[in-house]
């Protein structure tokens, strides 16, 4: 069997044709449209019309959320002309019944839980970062999605409960990925803009004002891990994200817990914090392990 698997994120629209065994048969990217829902629904329409013959489905990764109540998306994310819309029901006018969308950090944390870091686990998380805090928890081979399909957005969660009006002093806008980047540029008193591979480049090669830039980011990033695993005791957390290649994230991760459990009095458990296995795939796969749990192929 083979799928026409689609991951949209504010840029663009990475397509893939994929199999059962998760071959990737051919694979592309489009502009995504950012004008309005037609030109959105037309992309789509295009991209399914050209493996029509060849596919079972669709099955779609998007940003934001859509309420499980309503089906309506209450939160479109950077595709604001999706505000209020019945996202699923007006792209099967345009292609095919078949067609299944799942918000995409809940695919990333469908295919960790599926095929990759958290396979087997009791309990997990997925905690994404990138632009902001993406994530997801997981229950057996499942993902929890909650009442409304809320569950697992880690964005939201406050970092400081004393200033917690609007959306500031939240993980997603304050500790995102370039954070990191713009902390250690602060620190090593660059005037030139950076990017995440010149931030790790400092720190790889030991420069001690990076390496505090990123113990000061783990402590943050440290303290909301260490409240997910507080409220679902997971058997590990999987970071995922460009800067999760990073080996050196993780080992400051895990120093920065490592503190947290030393410093209290009672023996709690520690979770196992691992990178995600599947990077810049994830969203596919887990699409179409979606696609595949809808319709039981």
């Amino acid at each position: 069997m083979e799928y026409l698997v689609l991951d949209v994120g504010g840029s663009a629209i990475k397509y893939a044709l994929m199999n059962d065994e998760l071959e990737f048969l051919e694979k592309g990217r489009v502009p995504t449209p950012k004008t309005s829902l037609e030109d959105f629904k037309k992309e789509v329409q295009n991209l399914y019309q050209k493996y029509q013959e060849r596919v079972d489905g669709i099955a779609m990764s998007l940003p934001g959320l859509i309420n499980k109540k309503t089906n309506k998306m209450q939160i479109p994310g950077a595709l604001l002309y999706n505000q209020d819309v019945d996202i699923l029901k007006e792209l099967k006018s345009v292609t095919t019944d078949r067609l299944t969308i799942e918000n995409d950090a809940k695919c990333a944390a469908l295919c960790e839980v599926v095929y990759g870091s958290l396979k087997d686990s009791q309990v997990g998380a997925v905690c994404i970062i990138g632009t902001g805090i993406g994530g997801g928890v997981t229950i057996g081979d499942k993902v929890f999605t909650g009442v409304h399909g809320f569950a697992g957005e880690f964005s939201y969660l406050s970092i400081d409960w004393k200033k917690n009006l609007g959306f500031e002093n939240k993980w997603g806008t304050d500790f995102g990925a370039f954070t990191l980047v713009e902390m250690i540029a602060k620190a090593k008193g660059l005037v030139e803009e950076i990017d995440g591979v010149q931030a790790f480049e400092y720190c790889n090669q030991g420069d001690k004002d990076a390496l505090k830039a990123l113990e000061e980011f783990c402590n943050i990033t440290a303290t909301g891990l260490y409240n997910l695993q507080a409220v679902i005791d997971p058997d590990k957390i999987a970071i995922g994200g460009g800067i999760s290649k990073q080996p050196i994230l993780l080992e400051y991760l895990q120093k920065s817990l490592d503190k947290i459990y030393q410093s209290i009095d009672v023996p709690i458990p520690q979770v196992n914090i691992v990178r995600c296995k599947y990077d810049n795939d994830s969203n596919l796969i887990g699409a179409l392990a979606n696609y595949k749990k809808i319709y039981n192929c």
